[in-house]
């Protein structure tokens, strides 16, 4: 199971950064390889974009489905549609002793099927690039607000 977490620290409100981890549509966008979303209801989304897999670049499509949300963070479920590549992730806020803030991200993801013995092992380097250069571009968006 390919898994990739990142924390960066941001120097701001808290309640600023409470409100854009619970606005998905503010962050769905920043998702390395973005091509479109689609907003299901409160809780669901669908995110498409172009995953660089070493050798190949596809289009993904999965499900994001909200397990959990409060101020502080956002637990949610991926649901491959396009493929079968599964997984669970979130976002969590901590606040540091000089008072500055600490996003983490964290994704976990896995490849089914007959392709899954191909797919992993790519996996388990694009997760944790991912994860890092979306809390990354998080961090500066919200700063910017």
């Amino acid at each position: 199971m390919a898994t990739g977490q990142y924390s960066k620290n941001i120097s701001m409100q808290k309640e600023k950064l409470e409100e854009f981890i619970q606005n998905k549509e503010q962050w769905a966008v920043l998702i390395p390889g973005y091509l479109h979303h689609e907003l299901l209801n409160e809780n669901d989304m669908i995110w498409v974009f172009q995953g660089d897999f070493g050798i190949i670049q596809k289009a993904v499509k999965v499900e994001l489905k909200v397990k959990k949300s409060d101020a502080h963070q956002i637990l949610f479920d991926l649901e491959g549609l396009s493929d079968p590549i599964n997984g669970d992730g979130s976002f969590e806020i901590k606040q540091n002793q000089d008072q500055s803030l600490q996003l983490t991200g964290k994704l976990t993801m896995k490849a089914s099927g007959f392709l899954a013995g191909m797919m992993n092992p790519v996996l388990d380097n694009f997760v944790p690039r991912l994860v890092e250069q979306l809390v990354k571009e998080m961090a500066v968006k919200v700063v910017k607000e």
